[in-house]
């Protein structure tokens, strides 16, 4: 089952990579049906300095589990992209877990997480020396609440810019 699961989520990150790396021509045509390119005759295609911040810093899991599901890597694939694009960006990734198991284990799950996202980046072109990760286990918890739902929300890592 948990085979089947990275399958599935390694099949969604090569299509989501392969969708992103399509060629768009960029051209425009007048009003009088005629086709109009840049003077230079070069590619209009390049990564785009202005691309927003995206909108979730956040990366959640599943119980237990440090693996990357495919929101994730959706989220992920958008910050490595801004990332690229703002050379001059450090950022720490901040692993934390829910208040299930003892601390020293909630550590240690936070710091995989952590380092998954951190794996992730690199692996799309972020150099590693500009993602620092850190683990708060159960200490900074998003919910205080019991239960099934709350729990979820503390299952995360974060990305936070500095």
């Amino acid at each position: 089952m948990k085979l089947n699961k990275l399958l599935l989520v390694g099949l969604a990150a090569f299509g989501l990579m392969a969708a992103g790396c399509a060629k768009h021509e960029v051209s425009s045509t007048s009003s009088a049906g005629t086709h109009a390119s840049n003077t230079h005759g070069a590619s209009t295609h390049a990564v785009k300095s202005t691309a927003s911040k995206p909108s979730t810093n956040s990366v959640y899991f599943a119980f237990d589990s440090s693996a990357l599901d495919a929101a994730g890597s959706a989220t992920l694939d958008a910050y490595a992209a801004w990332l690229n694009a703002h050379g001059g960006v450090r950022v720490t990734v901040e692993g934390n877990c829910d208040q299930r198991g003892s601390r020293e284990y909630n550590l240690a799950l936070g710091q995989q997480r952590a380092d998954s996202v951190k794996d992730y980046l690199v692996a799309h072109g972020v150099s590693a020396a500009r993602v620092d990760t850190v683990s708060f286990g159960e200490e900074r918890p998003a919910c205080t609440g019991t239960g099934a739902a709350c729990w979820a929300q503390n299952r995360h890592a974060d990305i936070v810019s500095r």
